[in-house]
């Protein structure tokens, strides 16, 4: 037996070397696609950033002359001071949102999957066609429809985005209106695998609700938090063309570094100080990634760290040290002042008769909840988990907060549709209905007009838009699935030798945005142009003519970090022993497969195929960017081109607003259709 044993842990050595270069044999081309389309980019826009340029070919070395330039550029410290703060704004506007719309829905007991669902759906929208929504309703004239409601409200009337410092925090509220829902998911799913035992726990030793949402739920979010926290930072140094459309191209009040870049390429046509740009923003966000790494360590090594036995005489002395300081003394003066002003203005409520009041009006609940108890506890007798149980409800005040927090979240569910409702009625108005003065203005129209919507159809001409991502997702939807899923199978079933550093560095380039690579990555997609003639015996200008131009987007979805984040996070969840007893049995390395890996894969490669076909219908920056022949633009950019272009197109804003609700209807189509597993991959992938 022991020799038997010996025999097959040398054949187990053996055999392990074979597997690893398996493994990277699958690995190749999903590696070649992220070279070319992330690594090789940003490595290629380094170099370029240290040359002189003509166009977007490197004439001479320049040393730190890009740098130098970009430095004296008066455009760069405004587009860094707007780009700070735009995080600015969005940690103020939208970052502990997600947070309390997750608290509260977790505690809601009957309709939760409604109050998902509709505040995740803003998300499936297309960033462009909800930027112009957004733009149109937000209008300065008096008969824009936020005007309307202020003068409805008796409320002095704004100029809204034209008013250069409201339009970076307005910017920052629709795009919170957009992604707070999908960040909601992710906490939601937290908070709904805290164990039970803890609630109950906490219960038993008789902790308050704050106490509980203090000691339990927040510290089971703080690692969420901590991550989506620098995510957020560094999706907002992504910010490229919202301003642009918001603000337009020649606006700089609202400038960024990503727009900056954008505007060195196509504007002064000086792509070695864009490539310089993109470095230092690069370098920039590597900055926060590393200090929120370093506070990260520091933080979960306190927490594993004993905490070493003070004497009390110790503790004492250090007490009195403490009293002494300066600091101390004026907090101390501080709270004395605070504990006189808030023992005044007791005094006064009490005078005013405010206490008697207040007693008197829970007197009134206490006899209204009297008789309504029984119904009450009925509605929450489903209610076992959470902060609050069943029991926690007997309590009539308990009832009301709940009730109250429940209007708050309907309220809330309103405002996130109504700009959805609002589009859809104002679209089918007639042109001199859209332009109404509050006074005569009516939300909903006169007629129902329907027939627009096909007339707009066929005056822009937007149908054989909508074919080219069809096209688009043919081939994205087949690159995306193969070379993200296999990737992640090697990295996180197979696990060859050094397969942690190819994940590290897929995680890694999901914090660089794609605007610090753009010149480079322009590059490497002309050069797939140019191969594709010479393939085929076309002149370039034949390739760019012809559907020929998408087909590298089909490669790029092959190159998706997001996409191989789903599948790997799959993969980490299935059940290792199946691979282990198909590998005691004989199976080979393909066979485990296609026989365990892809059936169980099924509802993976759904929920990827499902991103990939809406990320082509929404997808703008690399088709805006690559595609110069209308025919061949897809959806958002010729949306985009239409709102700078109205007149030439021969269209009206009512057809305009009938157009951007026909662009919306596709995603939420999709969503309404598999809205539980996109939900559920949303929350569990913790990414999005």
């Amino acid at each position: 037996m022991v020799s038997i044993h010996k025999k097959s842990t040398k054949h187990l050595r053996r055999q392990m070397p074979k597997k690893d270069v398996m493994a990277w044999l699958i690995a190749i081309p999903s590696i070649i696609l992220f070279i070319f389309f992330i690594w090789g980019p940003l490595l290629q826009n380094v170099v370029f950033s240290f040359f002189k340029t003509s166009n977007f070919d490197m004439i001479s070395w320049n040393g730190f002359g890009n740098y130098a330039g970009i430095f004296s550029d008066p455009r760069f410290s405004g587009a860094l001071v707007n780009t700070l703060l735009y995080v600015g704004y969005s940690l103020i506007i939208g970052f502990l949102l997600p947070i309390i719309l997750a608290v509260i829905i977790s505690e809601i007991v009957r309709t939760k999957s409604v109050f998902k669902i509709g505040f995740y759906i803003p998300n499936i929208v297309p960033a462009i066609a909800v930027l112009l929504m957004w733009k149109t309703m937000m209008d300065a004239n008096d008969y824009g429809f936020f005007n309307i409601i202020l003068a409805k409200l008796g409320l002095p009337t704004s100029e809204w985005i034209s008013n250069d410092s409201l339009s970076i925090p307005l910017i920052i509220l629709t795009l919170t209106w957009k992604s707070a829902g999908a960040t909601m998911l992710i906490y939601l799913a937290t908070i709904q695998s805290i164990p039970n035992s803890l609630y109950e726990a906490s219960r038993i030793k008789g902790t308050t609700v704050w106490q509980r949402l203090r000691y339990v739920t927040l510290p089971a979010l703080f690692s969420n938090i901590k991550l989506l926290l620098i995510i957020q930072i560094i999706s907002i140094f992504q910010i490229f063309y919202e301003p642009l459309v918001f603000m337009g191209q020649t606006n700089n009040a609202a400038n960024t570094l990503g727009l900056l870049i954008y505007k060195l390429i196509y504007t002064d046509q000086n792509t070695g100080r864009a490539a310089a740009l993109g470095v230092i923003t690069m370098l920039i966000l590597l900055g926060f990634t590393y200090v929120y790494l370093y506070f990260d360590h520091k933080s979960t090594k306190d927490q594993t760290k004993v905490k070493t036995y003070i004497p009390y005489d110790m503790m004492l002395t250090k007490s009195v040290k403490k009293q002494k300081t300066g600091f101390y003394k004026l907090c101390s003066h501080i709270n004395k002042n605070l504990k006189t002003i808030k023992s005044g203005l007791l005094w006064v409520l009490h005078h005013i008769g405010f206490f008697w009041l207040v007693t008197k009006i829970d007197e009134g609940f206490k006899q209204i909840f009297k008789y309504t108890k029984k119904l009450g506890m009925w509605f929450f007798k489903h209610k076992n988990d959470g902060i609050l149980a069943y029991s926690d409800y007997k309590k009539a005040s308990r009832r009301i907060g709940y009730y109250i927090l429940h209007i708050c979240l309907l309220f809330g569910l309103i405002i996130m549709l109504i700009p959805f409702f609002w589009l859809l009625f104002t679209s089918l108005k007639e042109p001199n209905e859209i332009l109404q003065l509050p006074d005569i203005y009516r939300f909903f129209p006169s007629t129902w007009n329907f027939g627009k919507y096909i007339t707009v159809i066929k005056n822009t001409q937007i149908m054989r838009n909508v074919l080219n991502p069809v096209i688009i997702v043919l081939g994205a939807v087949v690159c995306s699935v193969l070379f993200n899923g296999l990737l992640a199978y090697v990295v996180s079933v197979l696990k060859p030798k050094g397969s942690k550093v190819l994940f590290y560095l897929i995680l890694g380039s999901m914090l660089i945005p794609p605007a610090v690579a753009l010149v480079p990555l322009y590059k490497n997609i002309n050069g797939i142009y140019q191969l594709m003639a010479i393939m085929t015996g076309q002149s370039l200008r034949d390739i760019y003519s012809s559907v020929a131009t998408l087909i590298p987007f089909w490669f790029i979805a092959g190159a998706s970090p997001f996409n191989f984040m789903l599948f790997k996070t799959h993969f980490d969840h299935l059940p290792k022993d199946l691979f282990e007893m198909a590998e005691l049995e004989g199976a080979s390395q393909t066979k485990i497969f296609f026989k365990i890996v892809v059936p169980l894969s099924i509802p993976v490669i759904m929920v990827v195929s499902i991103f990939s076909v809406t990320a082509a219908w929404n997808d703008f920056l690399l088709p805006y960017i690559m595609i110069n022949n209308e025919a061949l633009w897809t959806v958002m950019v010729k949306l985009f081109r239409i709102n700078t272009n109205m007149l030439a197109y021969g269209i009206t804003l009512d057809q305009f607003l009938a157009l951007l609700l026909f662009t919306m209807i596709p995603p939420i189509i999709i969503f309404f259709i598999f809205q539980k597993q996109i939900t559920s991959n949303v929350a569990t992938t913790g990414i999005k």
